[in-house]
Order: C-alpha cells, then structure tokens, then sequence
C-alpha cells in the first residue's frame, strides 16, 4: 500500500490514523509480555531494536540499521486472506494469515505480531507501543502520554517517589501525635 500511494502514507502518518483494533494492539502487548519462546524472544529484541531507532542521532544509525535488517532478513513469508464472520456467516473484514515459505507450514503468530509492529512503524504509532514506568511490561499507549500498564501501577510508582513519602511521614507524626499526646499535655478528669 506504501509504495503505490505513499501520499497516503503520509496522510496517515499526519492525521494519526491506525488501521487496526486497539484490542489487536492490546493483545499484540500481551503477546509481548508472555514472549517465552525464541521467536517470540526474537520479535521483543527486533521491537526494541526499532523502538531504540528513534532515539539515535543520524550520524549513529547506520550501524543499528545494518543489525536490525539483517535480523529481519531471516522472515520470510507470504501472506494468505481469509474471511472473519459475523454470527450470520457474512464476511465482516478480511484477516492476513502469515506462512513461512515453505509449503505445508502452519500459520505463525509471530509474523502477525511482525506485520503490526511494521504497520504501527508506518503509520508513526511505533512509540506508543512501549514498556511501563514501573513494571516493565508492554502497553499500548491510546493516549501519547500514557506511561504506566495500569492504575496500580502507577500508584506504585507514585508512592516510592521522595515527594509522597516526605508527605507520609509528616502525615503519620501528626497521627501518632494526635493519638498518643505527651503525658505533659494529657486533660485531666
């Protein structure tokens, strides 16, 4: 699609547009966290590898670049349609099931989750796709300043800061002072 229409490419890039689900993008995450295997191991270091791209100074990239296609030389696959129904049995979207080169394979989940994070790069989305603050878990990012997996975890993050627990401290002397008073200062009966 990018190489006939790149003017669209670069309207998609401008407006913000993602062509896919968020739930696909959120279980594209999942995928990421629960990488167990080598392949799947291999996909995480390729994101990552992208993801540290973008931070790179021009004149530094080179290097990087060569490392980074030369792991990804190893994909090679080709694509296969098939039809997502509804409960009526009426094709609703068209899914791209990916197959090694050799005939006979089976689908691999690995090459879609390759195919999302080559589409998020395309449309200017891959630094959303990123690790949380705190635990370091993968997220989707629907907001660009979104940094943390959950709420918890951003509490979590919030309360080892310097700020909350000079807060907390002056917050339980008052408490320990308002219920155990000096002896001095007890009323009498």
């Amino acid at each position: 699609m990018s190489k006939k229409n790149p003017e669209l490419l670069e309207l998609r890039k401008r407006v913000g547009v993602v062509a896919m689900p968020v739930e696909l993008l959120s279980q594209l995450a999942c995928n990421l966290n629960n990488a167990r295997a080598a392949r799947d191991k291999n996909i995480v270091r390729i994101l990552e590898r992208l993801l540290d791209l973008e931070k790179v100074e021009a004149s530094k990239i080179e290097r990087q670049l060569n490392e980074l296609n030369r792991d990804l030389r190893r994909y090679r696959f080709r694509p296969r349609v098939a039809p997502w129904y509804d409960a009526n049995w009426h094709a609703i979207r068209w899914v791209v099931h990916w197959y090694s080169g050799r005939p006979g394979r089976k689908a691999l989940a690995t090459f879609g989750a390759l195919d999302l994070i080559v589409d998020l790069a395309q449309a200017g989305h891959l630094s959303r796709l990123r690790r949380c603050n705190h635990c370091r878990k993968w997220l989707y990012a629907k907001v660009q300043q979104r940094v943390f997996c959950s709420q918890k975890c951003q509490q979590k993050n919030y309360t080892q800061t310097e700020a909350f627990k000079a807060h907390r401290r002056e917050y339980m002397n008052r408490r320990y002072r308002e219920q155990f008073p000096p002896r001095g200062s007890r009323k009498e009966d």
